[in-house]
């Protein structure tokens, strides 16, 4: 809806730049759901991974202890709004 409202302003004649927020991708099987939000492509990170079973929390952080991707299963995946929220803009 933003990306809307930036367009409008900038045809109505003020310019507005356009951001997105991060877009993850989910899979959703009855089994195992899955949410993934990748970093961007050359981030320098270290991803840090707990659970168990199918309820697992995988997370990439940069160099500086920035969010920059995720992966949830299971149970998890109730995280990805919250995580959401941390993750960088992927065009700001």
């Amino acid at each position: 809806m933003s990306c809307a409202r930036a367009l409008a302003q900038t045809l109505a004649g003020t310019p507005t730049a356009v951001k997105y927020g991060p877009m993850p991708i989910t899979v959703k099987t009855p089994a195992c759901p899955l949410v993934v939000s990748p970093p961007p492509r050359g981030t320098d990170g270290q991803w840090s991974i707990e659970g168990q079973g199918a309820d697992i929390k995988a997370l990439c952080h940069d160099t500086g202890g920035n969010l920059m991707g995720y992966a949830l299963t299971g149970t998890a995946v109730m995280e990805k709004l919250a995580l959401n929220k941390v993750l960088p803009a992927l065009l700001a």
